[in-house]
């Protein structure tokens, strides 16, 4: 059969296993983010410490082995993975962080088509989804003191007004309700705020400065479920809710999560059709500071769910927490038998965390298994992370994707994002999603033996000037200069011991590579019209463009 043969039959067996998905109403969706979770600290990659919940996920679903988060690093990943374009398609590569910096949506969102970035939550918005963040956001924004102006010195957002909230946030972006930590629990405001209004922990205090107070590094008693830590107020005290304490924000965010869906059902159950909806759940775990509450459950009184000391250590015991985060979200699910119909990812936002902040309880727990580097690393261990999609009731008859099955093939976590533009069927514009491309062949099993679903990516360091570029086996990397520095044969060397940069074999290789990948990466950040790395997605007209 000839190769035009070969890919019009798998044309035809992707649409019929796409009509076939499409009998079902199309799904609700969650996303589950996890902070500094690495490739090795999940049961099912090998990790020791108990995450029953996640590795069922992967039983009932298919376990990707070589996919990369958008960057090793936090913010820039969290920005990726919310538009599926690299990081520094917005000339902020880096990340936009705290709320000090504007959105990372509206930066330089003139020199797009659209005159912004468009969300994954905008996008299923125009499917008629409901759509919902939870948890972490590090997106920027806009906050103002209490003379009305905008601050944007980080040193100043200790002179927040809370009464005024914060502007330009996950609402205008595409989310109907969002609840959440700015800039997760280690950046202040260390507050929860609600649709941008803040939300005292305690709803009988007042929603302004009155219920916060400065706060310092150290440790702070606040309540009785657990110890609170702030960890990088510094020399420079930052302010936050009286009430605040960081053991409990696990609980608080998951809390949040089954209340949308429960207001979300009870508003279909008054309309004659079904809206699905899309939650994007951001966890704090298991990022510093490693603060475990005593009962997951919220009331130590009696500990029905134990967290602390569970494992032996704060760290894995906070990865044991976002175990339970998970099953309970999915246990709600389950419970309003929507489970069946709901597509679920699971992914992290960087790689591991570095030895001497992962102090596990269990010693033969590894978070990284035979990879080199840790979170901020531009080699494998400081973004080949964890991604697991279930879609079905986990029985081989009752799945989209075909339970217990494990894919190979390399990705990034912000293909989610053109996977849901097709799942959809929404056209996708040209400067939007520019490196993302749909998952939906593999997890579908229509993918043809053998053949990559991605050409080529690129790798992102902490550092944003250090990237690199992965095509097929092969990862090339340049550094700040420009300059090629490392070259690795990952089918032969995993462990990225043996630098082949400098070989005369590779002499060819290694400049067709780097002249790639500043084709595609304008180190600048000037000119905007670096080209796309996938496709977009065309879905032969089915809804319309996003406006």
């Amino acid at each position: 059969m000839s190769r035009t043969a070969q890919g019009l039959l798998a044309l035809v067996t992707l649409g019929l296993a796409l009509s076939a998905a499409a009998d079902r109403p199309l799904p609700n969706v969650v996303f589950i983010l996890a902070d500094d979770v690495g490739y090795g600290d999940i049961g099912v990659y090998g990790g020791k410490v108990p995450t029953p919940n996640i590795d069922r996920l992967a039983r009932q679903g298919m376990r990707f082995t070589d996919a990369h988060s958008p960057a090793a690093l936090c913010a820039p990943s969290r920005f990726s993975l919310l538009t599926g374009s690299y990081p520094y398609r917005n000339g902020r590569a880096g990340g936009s962080w705290d709320i000090n910096n504007s959105s990372g949506f509206s930066v330089n969102g003139d020199k797009t088509r659209a005159g912004r970035h468009i969300t994954v939550g905008e996008v299923m918005q125009q499917a008629g989804y409901r759509t919902a963040f939870i948890g972490k956001m590090h997106l920027g924004g806009d906050v103002y003191d209490k003379r009305g102006r905008l601050i944007r010195d980080k040193a100043k957002l200790n002179t927040m007004d809370f009464s005024r909230g914060v502007g330009d946030t996950i609402n205008q972006h595409g989310f109907d309700y969002s609840l959440g930590l700015q800039s997760g629990i280690q950046h202040e405001p260390y507050a929860y705020f609600e649709n941008g209004r803040y939300v005292p922990v305690d709803p009988a205090k007042p929603a302004d400065n009155s219920s916060t107070r400065l706060l310092h590094n150290g440790f702070y008693r606040v309540g009785t479920n657990g110890l609170s830590e702030i960890v990088e107020a510094k020399k420079i005290p930052a302010r936050g809710d009286v009430d605040y304490d960081s053991s409990q924000a696990g609980i608080i965010l998951s809390d949040g999560a089954v209340r949308f869906i429960d207001r979300h059902l009870a508003a279909n159950r008054t309309r004659r059709e079904q809206r699905p909806f899309l939650l994007y759940y951001a966890s704090q775990a298991i990022h510093v500071p490693h603060t475990p509450p005593f009962d997951f459950d919220g009331d130590a009184s009696t500990v029905d769910q134990p967290v602390l000391g569970v494992t032996g250590a704060m760290t894995s015991d906070v990865l044991y927490e976002l175990d339970l985060q998970v099953g309970k979200i999915i246990a709600k699910l389950e419970a309003e038998g929507v489970a069946d119909n709901t597509l679920i990812f699971f992914t992290s936002d960087n790689g591991a965390l570095w030895p001497d902040v992962a102090k596990y309880g269990i010693a033969a727990h590894d978070n990284n298994g035979p990879l080199r580097g840790y979170k901020a690393s531009i080699h494998e261990g400081g973004h080949r992370v964890p991604f697991i999609v279930k879609w079905g009731d986990g029985t081989e008859s009752g799945s989209v994707i075909k339970p217990d099955t494990v894919s190979e093939q390399l990705i990034v976590g912000l293909d989610w994002v053109a996977t849901l533009y097709e799942l959809t069927r929404q056209n996708m514009q040209e400067d939007q999603a520019m490196d993302s491309t749909s998952l939906l062949p593999v997890l579908l099993g229509r993918q043809p033996p053998g053949k990559a679903l991605r050409e080529f990516v690129l790798y992102q360091a902490g550092a944003a000037s250090v990237g690199a570029i992965r095509e097929g086996d092969l990862v090339l990397v340049v550094d700040q200069h420009k300059q090629a520095t490392e070259l690795y044969d990952l089918s032969t060397d995993l462990a990225q011991q043996h630098n082949l940069v400098g070989e005369s074999r590779w002499r060819d290789t290694v400049s067709r590579l780097r002249d790639k990948f500043l084709t595609y990466h304008d180190r600048d950040n000037t000119t905007f019209d670096e080209p796309r790395t996938t496709r977009a997605y065309r879905a032969a007209g089915h809804l319309p463009h996003l406006p």
